[in-house]
């Protein structure tokens, strides 16, 4: 547990700078980013499903927009605008995670991901994590990223002077292992603010 929230504080820490060094003075690296899909299966599945207020029954889907630091470190990898950028502030980007009920309850989440192997001091090798933008305070703004933290705020576990304020793991019949957690951080873009930061790390073996 000491080894997830060390890396946990530094990709919230630098996703909520809005900027990538990928080397700096005292060794820490922010992880790579990796396009992959990951399936869920079984009660794992559902029950993150239903955090994101996805139907139980049938088929959905719906978009998780990226935080700004995550989104950057996809353009690093992706380099595809026309003119190269080096502002640190790359073109908004987004995960698709869809649900199916059946056969067996199945959920996948695409394609944008952190590499956790490739963060250092404290490389993970086999954990994969994406992070949502600031959320304020107030919950106001929308979308699935903002209804999954009002659930998680009702839920048991959440400590409002933890870190994180809430973890939750899932273990996944094919093997994997899902997990939500959700952080307080500072936004400095217009004056500084206090609100959140869900992050969703999944353990491929």
């Amino acid at each position: 547990m000491p080894q997830r929230r060390r890396i946990a504080a530094a990709i919230v820490a630098t996703a909520a700078l809005c900027g990538l060094v990928p080397m700096t003075a005292s060794g820490a690296r922010f992880p790579n980013a990796v396009e992959k899909t990951f399936v869920v299966t079984g009660n794992a599945a559902t029950s993150m499903a239903a955090l994101l207020g996805m139907a139980r029954s049938g088929s959905s889907a719906l978009s998780l927009p990226l935080d700004k630091g995550v989104a950057w470190a996809v353009y690093l990898l992706k380099q595809d605008t026309k003119t190269p950028l080096s502002s640190g502030d790359g073109p908004p980007r987004s995960n698709r995670v869809t649900f199916s009920a059946s056969p067996l309850p199945t959920l996948t989440l695409a394609p944008y991901w952190l590499d956790l192997a490739t963060a250092l001091p404290n490389s993970r090798p086999g954990y994969y994590s994406f992070s949502s933008p600031f959320i304020a305070l107030d919950l106001k703004t929308g979308g699935s990223w903002t209804y999954m933290l009002r659930r998680l705020k009702k839920e048991s576990g959440w400590d409002e002077h933890g870190f994180p304020l809430f973890q939750r793991c899932f273990a996944s019949e094919n093997g994997a292992e899902i997990c939500v957690a959700v952080y307080d951080i500072k936004n400095y873009a217009n004056g500084e603010r206090n609100g959140y930061m869900e992050t969703i790390t999944l353990h491929a073996k």
